[in-house]
């Protein structure tokens, strides 16, 4: 018997294998009936304090893609101001 494509590992039905092609940085999963997402990358603390999330669950292929592009701008501009405040703290030294 031949798997289908939707038995490779973190696969889901509706979404194309190459998830990441379309949210970079995800590895997408179906568990339990929902979408789920986890980072391929590790969140600094400092992102993780501000809200960034190492992963995310939704209900679609839509409203997963779009919760992941959300938290790729989210996390992108959280490493900015860590960044900033890293120079802020460093100026007065």
């Amino acid at each position: 018997m031949v798997d289908s494509p939707s038995a490779v590992r973190g696969a889901v039905e509706g979404v194309p294998t190459g998830l990441g092609d379309l949210c970079p940085g995800w590895f997408s999963e179906r568990v339990d009936g929902r979408l789920v997402a986890r980072r391929l990358e590790t969140l600094s603390d400092y992102q993780r304090g501000c809200g960034c999330l190492d992963e995310v669950t939704a209900g679609s292929v839509t409203e997963l893609l779009l919760v992941c592009e959300a938290h790729n701008t989210l996390a992108e501009r959280i490493a900015v101001a860590e960044t900033t405040a890293r120079g802020v703290h460093g100026a007065g030294s």
